[in-house]
């Protein structure tokens, strides 16, 4: 247990970090320059607050030294709980540990290491976060020259005509269509319909249409309706087939509803897949409804350009789709013109505008890649190295996690280095994440067992902070919170809970056995909710029995371990040190404890003995 003295000093520590922190912070927002030199005076401090507490504490000094008896017996600066240690791990390890402060005062100097260097690349190459140019996929174009003559001059516009009015009147049917709200508040924004006279409504009432909702950019069609884009409320039923050449449905929600205050017909959603219609045009000649929309954003269909749809028949409401999908990007081959010889439309950008978008683009991609460049030798590298050497000269539990941290932010520079931008990062760093948290703990975990001569406290540190990257990035990488489908649940509860457990028990590292639990508590929300969206019933006691009887069940597991616990531990720790390949690599050591020993001048003379009578399990 902590005792009076490290609390204080601990909270103490933090204080100053945070003032000092702060400090450094008004620094650079006065000038980078500023900042800079304080980040470095403050990082020179904590490296040598750690040296002084490091080597004064003579937490390391063999007998012959002096004091080392004195050192050994301080439970202040010892004491297994203040470093993470799992008491059933070491418990008959008797090797010193690094003081506290020290352990905290180094990790702050690794990473204070890194701010101090991040300093040079974010202001010696400062890069608008433009990001590269954008490469769609593909374009969609538009073949002008098969349009009616009538349509093809607004076709060809680049200057949209958007109708901000909230309602239209039907000259032939002297009907006006509107938005509205009812005085009981729940229907809002729906589409209503009032007469110019009594027949055939009953007292001229308004008639409400509550299939579709925030009905805009109303048009008089001249067939006695007027058309509009709304919002479908109920579920579309699901068609048979999809028509080509209609873009892969994304949302399904978004419509066009032609209405002439009697009858109201809409689109489709799962057949006609609609983003975000504009632009509404009536070709007075045929009556035919035209309209603009934007192409798809995401799937093998996105891309740039425009979509031109067309309407003809007011009952069955049936889309036709005048744009054909191109595969290749049009970058560098914009033009100001709307056309091509060929008659299909490209994407217009202003010509004052094209050359400095595209230019402003790579140069920030330029931009991005040398500060990543000098991120990596004086920022990334520089933790690493630091957090490496620090974790075998000085054993300091708290390079485990500065280690992981340097290398992933290595990785990191080099990813961005390569693309010249951050702006796959979040897929990037599930891959990651999961990948080397799972390989980072299963070394550790086997150092642990094969009973080398390595400190066991950055072991120990290491395999918590690397579960918990691990535990992170599976549940980014297998998206149960975005999709949640049943494999994907089935996915990480097999490749991540499991094994998270079986290296808890092996380890009797309980913060493992904390992160299986909450694993255990996401799975009864989940399924839970499952089992009431299955049930027509209300969903509550529906919830409370599931999730009830899986907190149960999870009590029950923790009480089973408890009791078995030992067991299960000792066979694991047996299995964990036989296949361990730190041990069949280096047969030779691992005979030997996994402590320091007496000749190696590390432990005081006589301690040794004790230390192989008792020996230094899993």
């Amino acid at each position: 247990m902590c005792t009076t003295e490290q609390t204080f000093a601990w909270v103490g520590a933090i204080v100053v970090n945070v003032a000092f922190l702060s400090f450094i912070a008004w620094g650079a927002s006065v000038n980078w320059l500023v900042g800079f030199a304080l980040s470095v005076v403050y990082t020179g401090l904590l490296f040598g607050l750690a040296r002084f507490v490091d080597t004064k504490s003579g937490w390391e000094r063999t007998g012959d030294e002096g004091g080392g008896a004195a050192a050994a017996d301080d439970g202040s600066l010892h004491d297994e709980a203040d470093v993470g240690v799992a008491s059933g791990i070491v418990s008959n390890d008797p090797e010193r540990r690094m003081p506290p402060l020290a352990n905290l005062f180094y990790g702050l100097f690794a990473l204070a290491l890194g701010v101090s260097g991040y300093f040079l690349p974010m202001n010696l190459f400062p890069c608008s976060g433009g990001g590269p140019p954008y490469k769609p996929a593909g374009h969609w174009a538009t073949n002008f020259t098969d349009l009616p003559e009538n349509v093809q001059s607004w076709a060809t516009s680049t200057e949209p005509r958007l109708s901000v009015s909230n309602f239209v009147f039907i000259p032939g049917e002297k009907i006006t269509l509107f938005t509205g709200s009812d005085e009981s508040g729940t229907n809002l924004n729906s589409l209503w319909a009032a007469p110019a006279s009594v027949y055939p409504f009953n007292g001229g009432e308004p008639v409400h249409f509550p299939n579709v909702t925030h009905p805009s950019q109303f048009i008089v069609t001249g067939t006695g309706r007027a058309c509009f884009f709304a919002y479908r409320n109920d579920p579309p039923p699901s068609p048979s087939k999809r028509y080509p050449p209609q873009p892969k449905p994304i949302y399904g929600t978004n419509v066009i509803g032609c209405c002439d205050g009697k009858t109201l017909t809409t689109t489709n959603p799962s057949i006609n897949e609609l983003h975000g219609p504009y632009d509404f045009f009536i070709d007075n000649s045929t009556k035919v409804l035209w309209f603009k929309d934007y192409p798809p954003t995401v799937g093998s269909q996105a891309g740039d350009g425009k979509l031109i749809y067309s309407i003809s028949d007011y009952e069955t409401m049936e889309v036709v789709l005048h744009s054909t999908y191109r595969k290749g990007s049009r970058l560098g081959s914009y033009e100001a013109t709307s056309t091509t010889g060929n008659g299909y439309s490209k994407p217009y950008v202003p010509p004052e505008e094209m050359d400095s978008t595209v230019a402003g683009a790579e140069n920030d991609m330029e931009c991005m890649a040398k500060q990543s460049i000098l991120a990596l030798f004086v920022s990334a590298i520089p933790i690493s190295v630091v957090s490496v050497l620090l974790w075998i000269k000085r054993r300091a539990p708290s390079m485990a996690i500065t280690s992981y941290i340097g290398i992933s932010a290595t990785a990191s520079c080099i990813f961005i280095a390569v693309r010249g931008d951050s702006y796959d990062m979040d897929n990037f760093y599930r891959w990651w994440l999961s990948i080397t948290g799972a390989v980072f703990v299963l070394t550790l975990v086997d150092l642990l067992s094969c009973k080398r001569k390595i400190t066991h406290s950055p072991l120990v540190w290491g395999i918590n902070v690397g579960s918990y990257v691990y535990f992170i990035g599976m549940i980014m990488l297998t998206g149960i919170f975005d999709l949640g489908n049943a494999w994907q649940w089935i996915i990480f509860n097999a490749f991540a809970l499991v094994p998270l457990g079986i290296i808890g028990l092996a380890t009797n590292q309980v913060f493992l056995l904390v992160l299986c639990a909450v694993g255990w508590l996401l799975d009864s929300v989940k399924f839970a909710s499952w089992i009431s969206d299955a049930m027509p019933s209300d969903e509550a006691p529906i919830q409370f029995v599931v999730l009830a009887i899986s907190g149960l069940f999870i009590a029950f597991a923790g009480w089973f371990l408890s009791k078995h616990q030992e067991e299960v531990h000792n066979v694991l720790c047996y299995q964990f040190e036989r296949i361990s390949i730190s041990r069949k690599i280096f047969p030779e050591a691992s005979g030997h404890v996994a402590v320091q020993t007496e000749e190696d001048g590390l432990l005081p003379p006589g301690l040794n003995s004790q230390v192989q009578r008792s020996g230094s399990g899993c």
